[in-house]
């Protein structure tokens, strides 16, 4: 996708041109077979004479994550039996180009994005429901919390393709050396307050906490464990959740302890500084692991402590939609590849087995997560241990189309009155509830 510094900050692409198979089940044990019959294909493929149809695919993957997409759908291009052919283009102005190609009654057959186009762009985006009646896809398969993510009502805009979420990473060296079991990361958010007074060093630099003032992604996963949601459904009405919020209120004075008792940096960029071996204990998505393997950092992984808010799985969720523009040829090719994507070749592997484990983003469905590439790899094994059926919606309620206001405005103001003017809790909290009302106001209408 995007280089790592940027896909943490923007983690998804569609929220405001920034904002994660075991064919077996799926009744398939060929790849990309359709229920159109299998005597068509036995016909086409490569080099076959077969008239297909051509679609275009639309994506900003422009990291070496689209280096292996490239690689994959050309062997798309190459096993498939109806001579379809997939153009993709990936471009790092993809939001931009695509709205363009909107306005101007055009764009591509199929996208793949985050799930939260639907709420920008829902009027060029295809209801997709029928996919599990055109393929030999699997519905149960599928992770329904993730399903439901994609989803709005009985419309379904994309099919699940990664799953990102937040993880709490350790480094273990740091832990044995303030005396702190190397193993285990600290259960509760008292613990992550204990742990960071113990290893924190001030004639090293290595501080025991690492929540940056400038990554509100971060913080919003946290804050969300505290006190729930910030913007919740009141009987058909948008809520705001910021001002007496107990839940915010422990986290943000919790942020000024560690800060004050300079036990956590007021640094932006504390994942470097983890890469570093400065900073005992941190959170963020999967490509967290690339800089700690690359420094060599003995590390560990585990899901974030829950909080007052009970258990749940915040994750935001990146899918492939089918947009107005293709046709109905062209959606019927779309189908074959998503089957393609997540159907067993005859050597027990699929497209979306190996991507979750190249790239190390958990799976979206219960097949690929019992194969055994997938669990022999601990950082897929720990992700994929959060209950899927305990709510998925990421600091907003999933359908409120507002969220990334709330991520680029209202969070990094809050936060940063904290850390840096002076502002009391409460003060930050009560000047967070006044402008998300001010929001709401366009969406209550």
């Amino acid at each position: 996708m995007k280089n790592s510094k940027n896909w943490r900050r923007l983690c998804t692409a569609g929220l405001a041109a920034a904002m994660a198979l075991s064919l077996t089940a799926c009744g398939s044990s060929g790849g990309g077979s359709s229920q159109k019959g299998e005597e068509e294909n036995a016909e086409g493929g490569k080099g076959s004479d077969k008239e297909g149809t051509t679609i275009t695919f639309w994506n900003s993957f422009t990291g070496s994550d689209g280096d292996m997409l490239v690689e994959l759908v050309n062997r798309f291009n190459e096993e498939n039996k109806e001579g379809i052919t997939v153009e993709m283009d990936i471009s790092s102005d993809f939001d931009s180009q695509l709205s363009t190609a909107f306005a101007a009654g055009t764009g591509p057959s199929m996208i793949l994005a985050s799930t939260a186009y639907r709420f920008t762009y829902s009027d060029y985006m295809q209801d997709i429901s029928d996919v599990f009646d055109k393929t030999n896809l699997d519905k149960s398969d599928f992770i329904q919390s993730y399903l439901d993510y994609c989803s709005e009502g009985e419309t379904l805009y994309a099919l699940p393709f990664q799953v990102v979420g937040y993880y709490m990473y350790w480094n273990k060296d740091l832990f044995q050396q303030a005396g702190l079991d190397p193993e285990a990361g600290p259960s509760s958010w008292d613990e992550w307050q204990s742990f960071a007074e113990k290893i924190t060093d001030e004639s090293k630099n290595i501080y025991g906490s690492g929540i940056s003032y400038d990554y509100a992604y971060q913080i919003a996963h946290m804050m969300q464990r505290f006190g729930g949601l910030a913007v919740t459904d009141d009987n058909g009405s948008w809520k705001a959740n910021f001002a007496g919020n107990k839940g915010y209120q422990d986290f943000l004075n919790m942020y000024q302890s560690l800060t004050g008792g300079k036990n956590n940096p007021l640094e932006a960029d504390t994942d470097s500084m983890m890469s570093a071996g400065q900073i005992g204990m941190t959170v963020g998505g999967p490509w967290v692991t690339a800089g700690l393997d690359t420094a060599g950092i003995n590390y560990g992984i585990g899901l974030l402590p829950l909080g007052d808010a009970g258990d749940m799985n915040s994750v935001e969720v990146l899918g492939f939609s089918v947009t107005t523009a293709a046709s109905d040829e062209e959606k019927e090719a779309a189908y074959q590849f998503f089957e393609w994507w997540n159907t067993e070749n005859e050597e027990g592997s699929s497209p979306a087995l190996e991507w979750s484990v190249a790239n190390g983003f958990p799976a979206y469905t219960y097949s690929v997560q019992e194969k055994e590439a997938y669990q022999a790899s601990e950082k897929l094994s720990v992700m994929s241990s959060a209950n899927p059926d305990a709510p998925t919606d990421f600091i907003t309620d999933s359908s409120f189309p507002g969220i990334s206001s709330i991520l680029s405005d209202i969070i990094p103001q809050m936060i940063n009155s904290v850390a840096f003017s002076n502002a009391s809790v409460d003060e930050a909290l009560e000047k967070a509830q006044a402008d998300t009302e001010k929001l709401l106001k366009d969406y209550n209408k």
